[in-house]
């Protein structure tokens, strides 16, 4: 069954991201505002069989993350017009997010560790939260780098890429937070070195030097940008490599 709900929505992606190809504003907010619904009934589905959140194992926390994105490019068309240029990238991320799950098993998590204490559950929720906020900054840096005039438009769009890539690593450094909690009640410390850990730090460093990089020259903002357009592919790509057998 969920395969089946799986592959509908992604059929419905598809063709919001081809009506925005085309330009054809309304069938792109009717099938965006299709595949919203059908991604809340999937995830209702999935927590129904299971009675917890669905941001455990690939297949549940990527729906979420489609759900998160799918919902602001919603929200983005009673924005202003520049937002269509946007929602371009963030189908284009949510096609590559389901080329991904193509290739994990579609079916709930397997708890292997205790998917209702409070603290995994926050810890998995705010990763999801980040990474689908990281990706739809990554939308908006792409778009200024395309734009690259230093105009208020296209300064806006970094303006705009920033304070989603912050509100991002807010949640992501909340997850390292009640991560570190769990860690301590589960195995005694807050910190054991492993692949995990690493990425996390890894991760941490790389919003670092986004924020980080001085100067207001045009030079200075559009390595900004390029750090910021990049940071969504480069958050999934660990997030992949984690889950990888």
């Amino acid at each position: 069954m969920l395969t089946y709900l799986f592959y509908a929505l992604a059929t419905l992606f598809v063709f919001t991201l081809l009506a925005r190809i085309v330009n054809s504003r309304l069938f792109e907010m009717i099938f965006c505002s299709g595949s919203v619904i059908l991604n809340l009934i999937i995830l209702a589905t999935v927590y129904s069989q299971t009675g917890k959140l669905p941001v455990f194992n690939m297949f549940e926390s990527f729906l979420t993350i489609t759900f998160i994105m799918g919902f602001l490019g919603l929200i983005s068309f009673f924005g202003n017009n520049g937002s269509s240029k946007i929602r371009l990238w963030v189908w284009i991320e949510i096609f590559l997010l389901f080329i991904i799950m193509f290739f994990f098993p579609k079916e709930p998590f397997t708890a292997l560790y205790d998917s209702g204490y409070i603290f995994i559950v926050l810890f998995h929720t705010f990763r999801c939260i980040s990474l689908a906020l990281m990706l739809f900054a990554s939308a908006w840096f792409i778009q200024f780098i395309i734009q690259r005039e230093m105009d208020e438009r296209t300064s806006l769009l970094a303006h705009q890429g920033r304070n989603y890539l912050v509100l991002s690593a807010v949640f992501f450094l909340s997850a390292e937070y009640v991560g570190t909690i769990w860690c301590q009640n589960g195995w005694g410390d807050f910190w054991m070195w492993s692949q995990n850990f690493f990425q996390s730090t890894i991760i941490v460093l790389y919003l670092m030097l986004a924020f980080h990089i001085p100067g207001k020259s045009r030079q200075s903002e559009d390595i900004r940008s390029i750090i910021g357009g990049l940071s969504g592919i480069f958050m999934l790509t660990l997030t992949v490599l984690r889950n990888m057998p």
